[in-house]
This record gives C-alpha cells, structure tokens and sequence, in this order.
C-alpha cells in the first residue's frame, strides 16, 4: 500500500519539476525574443505602412531603421532607433521603453510610457524628413517638400480623451523640386495639445519664402490650415512656380494655402 503513495510522490515532483522546467523555458523565449518579430508586429499592425527596417537585437533591447511607406509608394527613411524596454512594468499594464536616435543630439533618453488609456513621451526628441507633409496634406504632394525636421516636447501625451502637451517642430533647409532656390528657408511649427483638439501655428525663422500660417487638428474635422506663402524681398520672381502651386493670389505677391479635409 505504501508503494502507490510513493510512486504518487514522485509523480507529483516530476510534474512540478515539469512545470518549474516549462514555466523557465518560455520566460528564455520570452526573454530572448528576437527584435525581428517585433519588426514583424510592427509591419502587420500598420499594414506595411511603418516598417523597422534591418532589426537587431531583442524585443526589449535592440535597435533599427524606422521607415515610412508613402501613399506614392516611396520609402521615408529616418534615423536608426535604439529602444530599451522595461520588463517589470509590463505586470502593472503598462510598457515603458527609453529611446535614443543615432545622430540626434539629446541631452537625455526619450521615455515613452503606453497604456491601455494612453500614450505618453517624456523629454521626447523625433526626427523627421519634410516629406512626411505630403502625407498628412496630400494637395502637397506635387511640390515634394524636402528638408529635415525634428520635433521636441518635454511631455505630450495622446488618450481617448485626447492630446495634452506643447511640443515644436523646427523644418530646416526647406526645399522643393518646383524651385531653384535651396533651401528655401526654415520654419517652426508649434503644437499645442488642447483635450480634443491640436492647435497648430507655423512661422518662418529665415529664408527666401516666408510662411505663416495657423489651424488645428481634430479626429472629427482634420486638418484644417490657413497660411500665406510670399517671398522675401530680394527673391521675387524666383518663386512664382513654387507660389501658383501652394494656391490662389489673396494681395499681391500672397498666395493662399487652405488645407481643408
């Protein structure tokens, strides 16, 4: 009678060693993820339209190129991202990751912070090329603006109630393929969190064409952007192609430029 209860014993022994073993084995798996799969969730959630390129490393700890798929099929390369994912916050629902840009001055990490309810960026620093206009104003599209941009925050955070924070976005060496002229200039964007609404104004810091402009983002109306484009006084005449295109004459010299949904 005393057999079966040892034999139980053991049984009961080798199931937790089993389990200990099992439980173990997929923490390694877990652990040790490869930054490729992490590409691979990327690239399937966004449907091919934000892809990490040349991936290395882990889920938690690794790096690669974040690129952007145009509506036009063109590829928008931006710097290479070196991510560091904390594990413990995970058991409290929310994933937390410090990161840093290759040749993108920062003072200190960017941090991010996603949850369920929202998405938070602490000392955030994103560098961008000017292409991306085109993207989120498609009637841009035909003047191919080029230029480098990065925007800044200190903290912006984005809910289902909606967008809260400052942050400036500075567009240098502008340029375009409907002008000789290069670079343009350089210009700040400034956006301000409002609850539902992003409000937006842009000015020039210098430059043979002068921008300025305001307007506001909403999930219900879009974009809706009013500026006026000039050149500067010593470069009339060099940019009346580039102007047309923007929009109408509202005075002499000022075209309009109304990005409407």
């Amino acid at each position: 009678m005393k057999k079966p209860a040892k034999n139980s014993t053991m049984k009961k022994i080798g199931w937790r060693a089993f389990a200990v073993f099992a439980v173990a084995f997929l923490v390694v798996l877990i652990v040790t993820a490869p930054a490729t799969l992490l590409a691979k969730i990327v690239d399937g959630s966004s449907s091919g339209q934000f892809v990490l390129a040349n991936a290395s490393g882990t889920v938690w700890q690794g790096s690669a190129t974040p690129v952007i798929r145009q509506r036009t099929g063109n590829l928008l390369a931006l710097e290479k991202l070196h991510w560091d994912i904390s594990l413990l916050p995970l058991f409290s629902g929310k994933l937390i990751a410090q990161v840093r840009w290759d040749n993108v001055e920062q003072i200190q990490p960017m941090l991010a912070t996603i949850s369920f309810s929202q998405i938070e960026l602490r000392n955030a620093v994103i560098p961008l090329q000017a292409g991306i206009l085109g993207e989120l104003a498609p009637m841009l599209q035909p003047v191919q603006l080029s230029g480098q941009m990065l925007i800044k925050s200190e903290q912006f955070a984005l809910s289902r109630s909606g967008i809260i924070g400052n942050a400036v976005a500075d567009w240098l060496g502008a340029g375009s393929v409907l002008s000789s002229v290069n670079p343009l200039g350089s210009y700040r964007i400034n956006l301000t969190g409002a609850g539902e609404r992003l409000d937006i104004s842009l000015m020039t810091l210098s430059g043979a064409l002068l921008l300025e402009g305001t307007g506001n983002f909403t999930r219900d109306q879009g974009l809706r952007f009013q500026a006026t484009a000039r050149a500067a006084a010593d470069s009339k005449g060099s940019l009346d192609e580039l102007l047309s295109n923007f929009g109408p004459e509202s005075a002499p010299g000022v075209h309009s430029i109304n990005l409407m949904p």
